[in-house]
């Protein structure tokens, strides 16, 4: 059997996890992959050092700039001799799309929607695949329902997470024990890209609000706020609990860096998926806290270990303004402004203080949580079964 996978390779994400360990879960059953990466043309290939080089003789990969047409057309020649018998794109950019229908091979054509099934207007790229594909699988049951009704989806249509980096693979977990955290002692985390809709600078904002049930605050990752976060940091005298890291590490030393903290922070209020960076946090056994957009409400289904708040209707509305500012040196301080009440995202991380507290957080059974639902191995017969056998 032969299957395509067409996305974005370049960098570090959620999709570059899912297209690699894909491929690698393919790979081992004796699949014949092929990886096209259709990159973002502000992308370098030559300067990246984070390409994909698949060990397996089963996996090929081949990295192709957006920009250049001719590039394109010689792709479409490959899928054509290539022959898959089926072709999942995942992601979202019109080369994902136009690519088979410009080949000439009759095959299953897949979506997988990894963002939160919300249409961006009548010039978003996935409408094409309404028209011109077969199935849509959806990062979660939410995030499939979600793409249905913006989009007008007639056709088949299943949910499945995901591929996460297979921490249980790649690292040694340490042995998870519940414990319980002292009221004001509890160190938080958040990891993340800085880019105003995840809403590191904001949350940084809300120390003063903090500070009573957390002991620290540690920003994890790197993007436009990062400046905006450490200057903040710096002015309001807090660096001694309040601290910004940049990038953070992979493999071993994430595992141990995020098995080091007591619980993790996402107040993002963009169209997300599903995002990973929860489902490492729950492989740690580390609870968290996270407003319900996209698919992350999936995440809260019969696990009492995390808490998952809706944004406040103000705060869903500012993500319109965060999406246009997305890739600027700044964000809007208005934005940034909370309306004068403790927002819900503040509420829930003193409600997970008090639970870590008052030893309400069963850290062992949230690990076995992620182990039962998400490991390499379950996600992988989902994926082998899904693709396979239909």
């Amino acid at each position: 059997m032969k299957i395509l996978l067409a996305g974005n390779l370049i960098g570090q994400g959620g999709i570059q996890n899912h297209l690699r360990w894909l491929s690698i879960a393919l790979g081992e059953e004796g699949i014949e992959v092929l990886v096209i990466s259709f990159n973002p043309q502000q992308s370098s290939i030559g300067d990246s050092q984070d390409l994909y080089k698949p060990t397996s003789s089963n996996i090929q990969v081949i990295y192709c700039n957006s920009s250049k047409w001719r590039r394109l057309l010689e792709i479409t020649a490959i899928i054509n001799k290539f022959s898959p018998d089926a072709y999942l794109a995942v992601g979202t950019g019109w080369n994902l799309f136009v690519q088979p229908l410009l080949s000439g091979v009759k095959t299953r054509r897949i979506f997988h929607e990894v963002m939160s099934g919300v249409s961006n207007g009548w010039h978003d790229s996935r409408w094409i695949v309404r028209w011109c594909f077969d199935e849509v699988i959806g990062q979660s049951p939410t995030v499939a329902k979600t793409f249905t009704e913006f989009f007008g989806w007639k056709k088949p249509v299943s949910a499945i997470p995901a591929m996460p980096e297979p921490l249980e693979l790649t690292a040694s977990f340490p042995q998870v024990v519940s414990k319980k955290v002292e009221l004001g002692k509890a160190k938080a985390a958040l990891f993340s890209r800085l880019v105003p809709h995840k809403q590191a600078f904001w949350l940084v904002q809300q120390w003063d609000l903090l500070k009573e049930v957390l002991g620290e605050l540690h920003i994890h990752g790197s993007g436009p706020e990062e400046a905006l976060i450490r200057e903040y940091i710096a002015s309001q005298n807090i660096g001694d609990r309040v601290k910004c890291f940049g990038r953070y590490p992979e493999g071993q030393a994430y595992v141990d860096l995020l098995s080091s903290y007591d619980l993790t922070l996402l107040p993002t209020v963009g169209a997300e998926g599903a995002p990973l960076v929860l489902l490492e946090s729950m492989a740690c056994g580390v609870p968290f806290v996270a407003y319900g957009v996209g698919g992350i409400p999936g995440y809260g289904v019969d696990n009492p270990n995390v808490l998952i708040v809706a944004p406040e209707r103000w705060r869903t509305d500012q993500a319109r303004v965060y999406a246009d500012i997305e890739n600027k040196d700044k964000s809007s301080e208005e934005g940034n402004q909370s309306p004068g009440k403790m927002p819900v995202f503040v509420s829930a991380v003193k409600q997970m203080a008090h639970k870590l507290a008052k030893s309400e957080i069963n850290q062992a059974q949230l690990q076995q949580f992620y182990l039962e639902r998400y490991s390499y191995s379950v996600l992988k017969k989902l994926w082998i079964s899904y693709l396979c056998n239909q």
